[in-house]
C-alpha cells in the first residue's frame, strides 16, 4: 500500500498499476479522436491544433473548433460519470446505484424539457441550466424520502428509482404537449450526444470536475471507512451524517453537471466503477480508476458512434447502452446463480 500527496490518500500498488493504464489508454483514445476522421490529419498536427498552435487550414478548424471540443468534453463527462456512480456504489453497497438508476439523470431530463418548452430551446446554455436544476431537484427529493437519521442506502435506492418512473413520466407527458418543433429539439437533447461540443463546455465539464472531484477525494478516506458500516465509522472519528451528505452531493452534482452537458448517457455510471473494481482487485471505492474507466468507454463509444456506421454518425448514447444492457443483464444471471446480490 502507498501514501500519495498532503491529502493522506492511500492505494494499492495494483491500484497504482491500473491506474496508470488507464490514463495512458484515454491518452491514446483521445490522441487517435483528434486525428481520424473523414478529413485526415497528422498527429502532431492534430496535437497542436488541440492545443490551440496553429497548424494551418484545414486543421485548424476542424481539429481546433469541432474535434478537439468534441473529444475534451467526452472525456471530461465520462470521467464524471464514472467518479459519480463509483461515489454512489459505495455509499449505497450496491452495484445497481448509479444516476440514471435512481433518478438524477431522468430529472435532468425533465428539466430540460421543462425549460424547452418555456424557452422555446432558443439557448443551449439555458437548456442546460434547466438540466442541472432538475436534477439537483430530483436528487434533493430523493435525499428527502430517504433521509432517516441520515441517509439510509436502500431507501435512497427505492426512492430514487421511484422519482425516475415519475420524472420520465413527467417528460413524455410533456413531449405530447410540445409543439412538433420544439419535441424535435428535446428529442435530440433526451438522446444523449457529444457532437457540436464547444469550448465553453469543456471548460463547464472541466470546472465541474476539478472541484467536485478535489472534494470527493479529500472524502476518500471517509467514504472508504462508510463501507464498514456506519457503527465502524464512527468509532474511528467519521461524523457519518456529514459525510455521507458531502458524497451524495458530489455524486449527484457530478452526474447532473454531466447530463447538463450533454444530454442524458446511460449506463457510463454504472459500469465505470465494477470494471475498475474487477480490474484493481481492490473491495472498496476506486474513485481515479473508475473516472478514467469511465472516460475510457465513452471516448470508445464516441468513436464508435461516429465511425461505426459510415456517414451517418449516431448519438453517443446508443453505444453506451449496447454496451451496458448486457451488463445489466450479466449482473441479474449472476445474482440468479447465487452471486453476490
Amino acid at each position: 500500500m502507498l501514501r500519495l500527496g498532503p491529502l493522506g490518500i492511500t492505494t494499492h500498488r495494483r491500484t497504482l498499476a491500473v491506474g496508470a493504464a488507464l490514463l495512458a489508454v484515454v491518452v491514446v483514445l483521445v490522441v487517435l479522436s483528434l486525428a481520424v476522421g473523414r478529413a485526415n490529419v497528422g498527429v502532431l498536427d492534430s496535437l497542436r491544433a488541440a492545443v490551440g498552435i496553429s497548424v494551418g487550414a484545414p486543421g485548424d478548424f476542424i481539429v481546433g473548433q469541432v474535434r478537439a471540443p468534441r473529444v475534451f468534453t467526452t472525456a471530461l463527462v465520462g470521467a464524471m460519470l464514472g467518479l459519480a456512480g463509483a461515489i454512489l456504489q459505495s455509499l449505497t453497497r450496491n452495484p445497481l446505484a448509479s444516476p440514471d438508476f435512481i433518478g438524477i439523470s431522468a430529472g435532468a431530463g425533465t428539466g430540460a424539457v421543462l425549460t424547452i418548452v418555456a424557452i422555446g430551446g432558443s439557448s443551449i446554455w439555458v437548456t442546460a441550466a434547466g438540466a442541472a436544476a432538475g436534477g439537483v431537484a430530483a436528487a434533493a427529493l430523493i435525499v428527502t424520502l430517504s433521509w432517516r437519521r441520515g441517509i439510509v442506502p436502500l431507501r435512497l435506492v427505492l426512492a430514487g428509482i421511484g422519482i425516475g418512473f415519475v420524472a420520465q413520466a413527467a417528460t413524455q407527458f410533456l413531449l405530447t404537449t410540445m409543439e412538433i418543433y420544439q419535441a424535435r429539439d428535446a428529442l435530440v437533447w433526451l438522446v444523449g450526444s457529444t457532437a457540436s461540443r464547444t469550448w465553453q463546455h469543456v471548460a463547464l465539464a472541466a470546472a465541474l470536475l476539478a472541484v467536485l472531484g478535489s472534494i470527493a477525494l479529500w472524502h476518500s478516506r471517509a467514504l472508504r471507512t462508510l463501507e464498514m458500516g456506519d457503527d465502524a465509522a464512527r468509532a474511528l472519528g467519521i461524523t457519518v451524517t456529514r459525510s455521507r451528505l458531502v458524497l451524495t452531493a458530489c455524486s449527484v452534482l457530478l452526474a447532473a453537471g454531466a447530463t447538463a452537458v450533454v444530454g442524458p448517457i446511460a449506463f457510463v455510471a454504472l459500469v465505470a466503477p465494477a470494471v475498475a473494481a474487477r480490474l484493481t482487485r481492490h473491495a472498496g471505492a476506486t474513485l481515479i480508476p473508475s473516472a478514467l474507466m469511465g472516460a475510457a468507454i465513452l471516448l470508445t463509444a464516441d468513436l464508435a458512434a461516429q465511425h461505426a456506421t459510415g456517414a451517418l454518425q449516431l448519438p453517443v448514447g446508443i453505444f453506451t447502452a449496447a454496451v451496458g444492457a448486457p451488463y445489466l443483464l450479466w449482473l441479474v444471471w449472476r445474482a440468479s446463480r447465487g452471486g453476490s446480490a
